[in-house]
């Protein structure tokens, strides 16, 4: 699927499709001065370098901007067709950027990996690492602002405990399942801010639409916390249960024993095995070896090609036996902690 692949009026089908550009009542800037795009667009998001690579400026420069609430979405031609733009950029601490390629492809760098983002595609920028894009002539992209904060926030929220920091993977998405679903409802609410209804924008409104989409993203798009927050929606758990979550995703590399967990929780020890059955279908001791599990699984994943091997790994995550840490991933994941260090 395409961000333009649905039944729309024909103006709005062209906009999507790159024949002209989403929101088009919203326009903040039309230049043909590079130094002017790059200090608008260094307002708008953060600081980078902005230059043009084979090609000789000027170009033809259109930005278009609606937001709603905290959210802000951006529709972009740098109408150079002569040559590519090239735009580096910092790591950005304070903001995601989730980028869908409208016309032609984009080679992105997020520290040591780099893809090509084309159109039935979407990717999440942000991270402790530098990104450089590359821009293919007469390149066309629609990205949305969010605010780290808020998808931590509301994270933690959908949790019932602060899990610590969130990290994205830095690969594209086809815009299948839950991401079609937010390409889908991005299109719907910029389309109706072009036509002027205010039905997404009104402040009654505007909160819960935003929340729908960073649940969405949350869904669509792999992040350190994916496997707690696709799993089962279960009823608020009581403060003891939280307190030891909590412990153990901050210590969970260090030696916890079950006197640990009974400790940290403050109630007796029949209490929080029941509390934890009852909410987490877990014993304390399993819930700990869960999450060490899908701790080893995302180092894994990431470890590939960085000369990381199997044993760091479990010894990183808190496993001193590595038998019994390989026989615990095969019955959880299918396959052995290898497989997925050598197939991912």
């Amino acid at each position: 699927m395409n961000l333009h692949q649905a039944s729309w009026p024909t103006a709005s089908a062209d906009a999507w499709s790159g024949a002209l550009l989403p929101l088009s009542q919203c326009n903040k800037l039309r230049s043909n001065d590079i130094d002017a795009v790059h200090a608008h667009m260094s307002a708008m998001f953060c600081q980078h370098d902005l230059y043009i690579e084979g090609g000789i400026p000027p170009i033809t420069f259109r930005h278009n901007q609606a937001s709603l609430r905290s959210l802000t979405f951006n529709a972009t031609d740098y109408g150079n067709p002569y040559g590519r733009v090239v735009v580096a950029i910092p790591p950005m601490e304070q903001i995601y950027l989730v980028q869908f390629s409208l016309v032609g492809k984009a080679e992105i760098t997020q520290g040591n990996d780099s893809f090509i983002l084309q159109p039935g595609e979407m990717c999440v920028l942000g991270s402790n690492h530098r990104i450089r894009q590359v821009f293919d002539e007469g390149y066309k992209h629609f990205t949305v602002k969010i605010p780290k904060s808020d998808l931590e926030t509301l994270l933690m929220q959908e949790l019932g405990f602060r899990p610590g920091d969130l990290h994205f993977s830095p690969r594209p998405v086809r815009l299948e399942g839950a991401a079609a679903s937010f390409a889908r409802m991005i299109r719907t609410v910029c389309d109706d801010i072009n036509l002027g209804l205010t039905s997404n924008s009104h402040p009654r409104t505007s909160g819960s639409v935003e929340d729908t989409l960073k649940r969405l993203l949350l869904a669509a798009v792999p992040h350190n916390h994916s496997d707690l927050y696709n799993g089962s929606v279960s009823s608020p758990a009581p403060y003891y249960v939280r307190r030891v979550e909590e412990y153990v995703r901050a210590h969970a590399q260090e030696p916890i024993s079950l006197a640990d967990l009974i400790e940290v929780s403050g109630v007796s020890a029949r209490s929080l095995h029941a509390g934890f059955r009852r909410f987490r279908d877990a014993t304390p001791m399993g819930y700990l070896k869960n999450h060490r599990l899908s701790l080893a699984r995302t180092a894994l994943r990431n470890g590939v090609g960085n000369g990381v091997s199997v044993t760091d790994v479990a010894l990183n995550c808190g496993f001193t036996h590595l038998s019994k840490f390989a026989r615990d991933y095969y019955e959880r994941y299918g396959e052995r902690p290898s497989s997925t260090l050598r197939n991912i």
